[in-house]
């Protein structure tokens, strides 16, 4: 079965041109990260969704999630867009669609933005109990502040140690309490146990992806004041780790942050830098 629309097909274009099977699975993964992503993100594709249906306004709307939420760099930016373009060429020419959305899209210089603060740490304890934050934003503020990464708390399997962490203060247990009732009639609906869970049933993938989660966390940005994407807050507790522990021994901090010695040094020299 195609991961994504007429990619069989698109698979023998490819082959025909000579293109590497490692070349043909990075075409996989960019053409199945935009359709997951225009189902999340995108309403009307999601509505009826076609291959028919993208339009150039959804291909830009991904690209600048790429740029934006992503932090790809510009070399990423160019490929992902010649991919793109190659596809919805092949689908165009053979009739498959009725227009050419990365027709007039050209690759261009972006600077990734940087959105790092560690404030929002300080006042973690007011944010976990703020009722007009949605849970599933609390709930990535919380794991961030323990050190987990975006690719961990979307795990399958994550739930489990969800279960297993102890809360450090009342503040803390009462938001994993209510959290966790929250989520439990999902869990069920999804036949899941994990913590981040799409809200329509799917019981053969029931886990939210990134854009999804972003989704949620991109409403709430303007009520808190900082960026929310999950990379800028795993940044954001490095740095803030790394200023509260300013006798820790080099060793001692790679342990504690699962950092190796060059990516270490990357953060103490940024740490300088914002200061």
């Amino acid at each position: 079965m195609d991961q994504y629309p007429y990619q069989t097909a698109f698979h023998r274009e490819l082959k025909a041109i000579g293109r590497a099977q490692m070349t043909i699975d990075a075409y996989d993964a960019t053409l199945r990260q935009l359709f997951n992503y225009l189902e999340d993100q995108r309403p009307i594709y999601a509505h009826d969704p076609s291959a028919n249906n993208v339009t150039e306004t959804d291909v830009r709307a991904y690209l600048n999630w790429l740029r934006d939420e992503q932090d790809i760099t510009l070399a990423t930016f160019n490929k992902v867009l010649s991919q793109l373009s190659r596809y919805f060429r092949f689908l165009f020419t053979h009739q498959l669609i009725d227009n050419y959305p990365t027709l007039t899209i050209h690759g261009k210089a972006t600077k990734p933005n940087q959105h790092l603060s560690t404030k929002w740490l300080l006042k973690l304890d007011d944010i976990l109990a703020d009722d007009q934050l949605q849970l599933y934003t609390r709930a990535v503020l919380f794991l961030s502040s323990r050190g987990y990464t975006v690719a961990e708390f979307l795990q399958p399997g994550f739930g489990d140690v969800w279960r297993s962490l102890q809360p450090k203060n009342a503040v803390e247990r009462d938001f994993m309490k209510t959290f966790t009732a929250y989520i439990a009639p999902i869990q069920q609906l999804q036949n899941c146990q994990d913590i981040f869970l799409k809200q329509r049933l799917n019981r053969e993938h029931p886990w939210i992806s990134n854009a999804g989660l972003f989704k949620y966390l991109k409403a709430d940005e303007d009520y808190l004041g900082f960026k929310l994407a999950p990379k800028y807050l795993h940044q954001s507790y490095i740095l803030y780790e790394i200023a509260q522990h300013r006798d820790a021994t080099p060793q001692e901090l790679q342990t504690r942050l699962r950092l190796n010695p060059q990516s270490l040094l990357y953060y103490q020299r940024l740490l300088l830098q914002l200061k």
